[in-house]
């Protein structure tokens, strides 16, 4: 089973780490790449005021951003969940070997839709201020032959909304609307978003289901080249607005979906926009 020091992966960009704290990663486990580690420079921007509150991670995975994030807000009730009912015993494992403490944690075992509890066990969903999480944003109906790994994928026939799922985004709605239901009054909804349907698509997002965004932190990466874009070229083709996408690492040049999988076709490296956004519940 692979190790990951976590200083290496955050390049040392966000501070407050121990050096020698690793986590656990097995095969079936999703690696941290550069979605984590934009999301994790996010989150550390908002953890200064997340102190004393009831915080749920949705989709906890190998439990890397309760890892870094608990040792900035120490006394926060830590709240996490996976669809994978494997993950929150492998998360508790790699929050125990890097601090010791079961303090503030409140693993929620068993397999968690966003905020639903599994139907067996009588588990109820906590009230919390805060929930956070990396959703998948690409449906899983694209060719899955291509090799990229199955947790950047989600099934839209669960997500009624077709628009959204178009844009990858049927998920990330479902969440914000069951979120209502969970969150404390005037609570926060903090999600890793691809910003491939462009920024005012995703505040429009957030507002028109009752939050006020606000964007906390945006970095370009790499478009997964093993990723097809076809369904956003064909969108573009049928009249939907342009997709952002830039030809170069600055994110200076914009380019539409259509030239963007022309030069991944091609075998050469396009950009996308990662945006962490805070929703506050109106």
């Amino acid at each position: 089973m692979p190790d990951f020091l976590i200083s290496k992966i955050l390049n040392d960009s966000i501070g407050n780490l121990d050096t020698n704290v690793t986590i656990r990663v097995p095969e079936w486990a999703f690696k941290p790449d550069h979605w984590s580690v934009a999301f994790l420079r996010g989150l550390s921007k908002l953890t200064y005021s997340w102190k004393n509150k009831c915080v749920w991670e949705v989709g906890v995975g190998t439990g890397i951003n309760l890892v870094v994030l608990r040792n900035q807000a120490l006394s926060s009730n830590w709240y996490f969940s996976d669809y994978d009912a494997r993950f929150v015993p492998l998360a508790m494992r790699n929050l125990l070997s890097s601090n010791g403490k079961r303090d503030g944690l409140h693993p929620l075992y068993g397999s968690w839709d966003l905020v639903t509890p599994p139907s067996r066990g009588g588990l109820k969903p906590p009230r919390v201020d805060i929930i956070f999480g990396c959703l998948p944003q690409v449906p899983s109906e694209i060719d899955l032959s291509i090799g990229d790994r199955l947790a950047h994928y989600y099934d839209p026939a669960h997500y009624p909304s077709a628009h959204l799922n178009a844009l990858g985004l049927g998920l990330v709605e479902t969440l914000l609307i069951k979120a209502r239901d969970v969150l404390a009054p005037g609570g926060k909804v903090v999600l890793n978003l691809g910003g491939r349907p462009g920024l005012k698509s995703l505040r429009s997002l957030f507002s028109g289901l009752g939050y006020k965004p606000t964007l906390v932190h945006k970095e370009t990466i790499p478009q997964h080249s093993g990723t097809s874009l076809a369904s956003l070229v064909a969108l573009e083709g049928n009249g939907h607005c342009d997709f952002e996408f830039f030809s170069d690492c600055k994110g200076s040049k914009l380019i539409n979906a259509r030239k963007a999988e022309k030069l991944r076709v091609e075998r050469a490296t396009v950009y996308h926009n990662i945006y962490v956004m805070a929703g506050t519940l109106a």
